[in-house]
């Protein structure tokens, strides 16, 4: 069967066509742009006219490109934004005239969903933690093997972390530090909850960590292949961090390999990655380009095997 799945985030909206056979997940294609629902959803809680206009935009070219792969089912959500807005449901209403039917999905689901995909392909034989930096959340998951342990949904991701601390462009160097102290407190109090013990492995999800790879090796083309399973160390974190934060962002949007949209983002987005690594401890970050999409994409394929 031939299945589309769509991930409608806070700052970005996805697209995988993939054929679902035998349990297994065989991506067709990939797509996503970044489309801001969530900008400024913290401040009024409102997703606002202009955000739903440019993602209801991306949906109509989602639609087409469905038509085109003739898809034989469409499983759309969405997340933190729409979990928080008061007026989802008119964006809701919005897709649904598209033909497209959207589930909000729960924070633990969305959570779930991103560590099986992961653990399922990777079959880490140590514990391992999945890291889904979005924009309005990060869900971080703790688990061995197909076991969930632990997991939480941070109420904070690359939007609302560039809302709350960055005023200057470029950053002030107390913007970055306050910044960097508000992340290394939330994180710690996760690990101290799940009472994380070594050894485990690290996945990294999302558009923050995939753009470390493709600027690292300058792709103008973004190639998933070349990124998925790319080992980021902490190092090649830092370097990048210290980079797009000491210029504007008008002068990160001409680095090769970083989106044009992610160009204000990718400051606390690495700020995060940064926090992570020190205050967990590790030296490398897998990356993996098995997000939502995948996993929700894989749950259907596990569900067509049953009956």
């Amino acid at each position: 069967m031939r299945i589309a799945t769509i991930d409608i985030g806070t700052n970005s909206t996805r697209l995988l066509i993939a054929e679902v056979k035998n349990g297994s997940v065989e991506p067709l294609y990939k797509t996503g742009k970044v489309t801001r629902l969530g900008q400024g959803v913290k401040q009024t809680g409102y997703l606002s006219k202009e955000s739903i206009k440019r993602t209801i935009a991306v949906l109509k070219e989602f639609k087409r490109k469905i038509e085109e792969f003739n898809v034989e089912k469409v499983v759309a959500v969405t997340t933190e934004a729409a979990r928080l807005a008061k007026n989802s449901s008119e964006f809701l209403r919005q897709v649904k005239a598209l033909g497209i039917e959207v589930r909000i999905l729960s924070d633990r689901e969305e959570a779930e969903l991103v560590y099986m995909a992961n653990v399922s392909c990777f079959k880490p034989s140590v514990s391992a933690i999945t890291v889904d930096l979005g924009g309005g959340s990060t869900e971080i998951a703790y688990g061995k093997g197909k076991e969930l342990i632990y997991y939480e949904s941070l109420k904070f991701g690359v939007v609302v972390l560039l809302e709350k601390f960055i005023k200057s462009d470029p950053p002030a160097k107390e913007e970055l530090l306050s910044l960097e102290v508000f992340i290394e407190e939330q994180l710690k109090g996760f690990k101290r909850r799940a009472g994380i013990k070594f050894p485990f492995e690290v996945f990294g999800v999302g558009g923050t960590i995939t753009s470390v790879v493709a600027m690292e090796e300058a792709m103008t083309v973004y190639d998933s292949e070349k990124v998925h399973g790319y080992s980021v160390t902490c190092e090649l974190i830092d370097k990048w961090y210290e980079k797009v934060s000491s210029v504007s962002v008008e002068e990160r949007k001409k680095i090769v390999g970083l989106e044009e949209g992610r160009a204000d983002v990718i400051v606390p987005g690495l700020a995060f990655f940064k926090v992570f690594c020190r205050v967990f401890g590790v030296k490398k970050i897998i990356v993996s380009e098995l997000g939502l999409l995948y996993g929700l994409a894989l749950k259907e394929a596990e569900r067509c095997l049953k009956e």
